[in-house]
């Protein structure tokens, strides 16, 4: 194929889901990023981006060409990254620190492409819910979902999202959908709770009206994935973060219970010490993840 280029425009297209969101992370011209696909259309004699649907969407051969197509590139990519390592000779042992419940929903697939770039690096991932010391943990970067007070640190701003009230279908199908958040007090709530906490608050919000009451919850766990689970199984109505029920949302396995009453928004923060600043090896793994959030 002789538009290689063009090529990798239609591949991040696809992945960004807009000409839009492409445009940006090219830093390309819209008009180029259009142009590029059609002449890439053009010359394959095929339609790959169904244009009449949003988000967009690729054809059938596109969703195809796509596949095989992004291999290639991620191959180019790997290769670049790797003779830019061995240049910039960045090596050594990177020590993060991330939430709980977010590793493998946020953090596995840039850890593996981080690697990847830099195969003289290492990586050490503490998953703890408090704020370590960046000296006498040895911490480098750390990812927080609280924004710490303390002084002298760098805050950055990677995500925002919110979390959201999910049943089991077969919960539902005994039970009656609540309409108005006081329905609530009638069904089995389970809750993010720890053992001194003996009532969980939910606070919902629609236009000018607010609902605030706290609530024994009758199943309490400090881990989203089990109380995920739990909320799956049917056992009840939970609140689970946006970011990790998406997917069960799209399909069908969970659904948003008071779709439009919503839970505050929260933030994920990268933190890192303001006085020593980032390692070369920190910094490159901070593009990488924040270049893998900006879709979300």
């Amino acid at each position: 194929m002789r538009n290689l280029d063009a090529i990798a425009v239609f591949v991040e297209v696809v992945r960004q889901g807009s000409f839009t969101a492409a445009s940006r992370a090219l830093r390309m011209p819209l008009s180029t990023v259009s142009r590029k696909v059609a002449e890439l259309e053009k010359e394959l004699q095929i339609l790959l981006l169904d244009r009449s649907r949003k988000p967009l969407r690729a054809t059938e051969a596109g969703s195809t060409y796509f596949d095989l197509c992004s291999k290639g590139i991620n191959a180019l990519n790997f290769a670049n990254q790797a003779v830019r390592s061995q240049r910039e000779g960045l090596s050594g042992t990177l020590r993060i620190t991330v939430p709980p419940n977010l590793t493998e929903l946020l953090f596995a697939q840039p850890i593996d492409r981080f690697l990847r770039q830099q195969p003289e690096a290492r990586v050490q991932v503490l998953v703890s819910e408090r704020m370590l010391d960046f000296v006498d943990d040895g911490v480098d970067l750390s990812f927080r979902v609280a924004r710490p007070s303390a002084p002298n640190l760098v805050i950055r701003k990677l995500l925002q999202h919110r979390h959201r009230l999910c049943a089991a279908p077969s919960y539902l199908a005994v039970n009656p959908l609540p309409v108005r958040p006081e329905d609530l007090n009638n069904h089995s709530r389970l809750g993010f709770g720890f053992q001194a906490q003996e009532k969980i608050t939910w606070h919902l919000t629609k236009d000018d009206e607010a609902y605030t009451a706290p609530f024994e919850p009758t199943l309490a766990i400090n881990d989203y994935l089990a109380l995920k689970t739990s909320i799956e199984i049917g056992t009840g109505i939970g609140e689970l973060p946006g970011l990790l029920c998406r997917k069960e949302l799209g399909n069908g396995q969970l659904v948003e219970v008071l779709p439009d009453w919503q839970l505050p928004e929260i933030s994920l923060y990268a933190v890192y010490a303001g006085k020593t600043g980032l390692s070369k090896l920190a910094r490159a793994f901070l593009d990488e993840v924040s270049s893998f959030l900006a879709p979300f």
